[in-house]
């Protein structure tokens, strides 16, 4: 064997264990990028008391139109005035009538404070119409205009807002905190 084949077979080797580096080398890179991929989605991910909370608000303003739509229904349907006055009855006259909490509008994501913002217009919009003196032709026009309306808004933002935590994390069992799986730093 002469110099040259040493040197080529030394070279062979030596490029051979550069291109293992080079490959454990982008595999680690790639681990790290989807690592740190991983890390900023969770990161810009909001809390999600702020998601609940949202969630909750949304659905108590659904619930509360359909209540006064049914029995506003029943009330014109039996023509019964106690019924109708019952449904109109709302003590929202303005937008701060709400009791948004403000806290939760500063701290939250844009996107979900757009979202829980816009509810409120749709709950806001259908029920302050209701203060006015309860009558059969304003309660029809109200069961079909602002209401529904305002029911069809609320619902699309709640179905939007489901697809955002998994129903497996909403149903984590509440009967321990999260402070009683720490051990104490004394």
């Amino acid at each position: 064997m002469n110099f040259i084949d040493i040197v080529t077979i030394v070279a062979l080797f030596v490029n051979t264990i550069a291109l293992i580096v080079v490959i454990y080398q982008t595999m680690l890179t790639k681990q790290s990028i989807d690592s740190a991929k991983t890390q900023r989605q969770l990161e810009a991910l909001p809390e999600v008391r702020f998601i609940i909370q949202t969630q909750v608000e949304l659905e108590l303003w659904k619930k509360d139109l359909q209540r006064r739509r049914n029995l506003l229904k029943e009330g014109i349907d039996e023509n019964n005035n106690e019924k109708i006055r019952r449904a109109s009855d709302t003590k929202i006259t303005q937008p701060k009538d709400l009791n948004l909490n403000k806290e939760m509008y500063k701290n939250a994501p844009i996107w979900l404070r757009e979202l829980w913002m816009s509810g409120a217009q749709y709950y806001y919009d259908a029920i302050v119409p209701l203060t006015t003196a309860p009558d059969y032709h304003f309660s029809q026009n109200w069961i079909d205009g602002p209401c529904e309306n305002s029911l069809k808004g609320i619902s699309e933002l709640l179905i939007y807002l489901g697809n955002t935590i998994p129903p497996v994390i909403l149903d984590t069992p509440a009967s321990l905190s999260d402070a009683d799986f720490f051990r104490d730093e004394s």
